[in-house]
């Protein structure tokens, strides 16, 4: 079965990213035409209902997640990711909107403080999607390895993001009309009353599996497991093709 949702073009601002997405054609298009599907997203993610989606719904996401585009869940997705790295500023936001020509395309526009890790982030969730619309099953995504591995990943950028390559092409987005405006409320603490970024400044943790919880081993297995998803998460965003945004498409975080 093909994935679920196709990262098609990223667009790189410096202070907005904009990806292109399309939601298979076999896949549900709602959240409400796999319900279960959606719970799984919940019970992995439970705050993203307490996000501010200023749509028709209501003033959160809690009113709209039964039944909203999976491109929009995606999006709330990789907010809440964002947010639990502590990484990404007070109020992570977005905003989603379908294409003009395709149905099952829609743009998902995210506040870019760090576009490694707003990348990295929106590929994780589309893991975490793919997962919970496929039956779900073991094993379940680790939802705290995975805040961890990001915020590894940009820790060990640092600089080397300089030597990145990005191949900008000449393509300017055309003004779009947003279907709606969200972001997240405040910045949940972790179980400790303390972030995922705090956490690894008191104690250094290498990342575990993205799917399963690490096991205690030796030093050198874990460091290996930390390069291998940060290879994987680089080999993603490597597939990316990317273009620049105008200054007119910039929005304020």
């Amino acid at each position: 079965m093909a994935d679920l949702i196709d990262i098609r073009r990223v667009q790189i601002g410096p202070e907005n990213m904009i990806a292109h997405v399309r939601i298979d054609d076999d896949g549900p298009l709602m959240t409400s035409e796999d319900l279960e599907g959606t719970a799984r997203v919940y019970r992995l993610l439970p705050h993203i209902v307490e996000h501010a989606c200023l749509g028709d719904a209501g003033e959160t996401f809690r009113d709209a997640m039964g039944d909203t585009e999976l491109a929009h869940l995606l999006e709330h997705v990789t907010v809440e990711l964002l947010a639990q790295t502590d990484l990404a500023g007070d109020m992570p936001a977005g905003r989603t909107w379908v294409d003009e020509v395709d149905d099952r395309t829609y743009q998902i526009e995210l506040a870019c403080p760090d576009d490694v890790l707003v990348a990295a982030a929106l590929s994780c969730g589309v893991w975490i999607l793919d997962w919970a619309y496929k039956g779900g099953g073991d094993p379940e995504p680790d939802v705290n390895a995975i805040v961890k591995g990001l915020v590894k990943l940009v820790r060990n950028v640092g600089d080397e993001g300089e030597d990145l390559v990005i191949d900008y092409g000449d393509e300017e987005l055309a003004d779009e009309e947003f279907a709606d405006e969200d972001a997240y409320l405040e910045d949940e603490p972790a179980e400790d009353g303390e972030s995922a970024a705090d956490e690894l400044d008191e104690e250094p943790v290498a990342p575990a599996p993205l799917w399963t919880e690490a096991p205690e081993t030796p030093a050198e297995r874990e460091e290996e497991r930390g390069r291998s998803m940060e290879a994987e998460i680089d080999e993603i965003m490597a597939t990316f093709e990317t273009t620049p945004l105008s200054e007119d498409d910039a929005f304020e975080a």
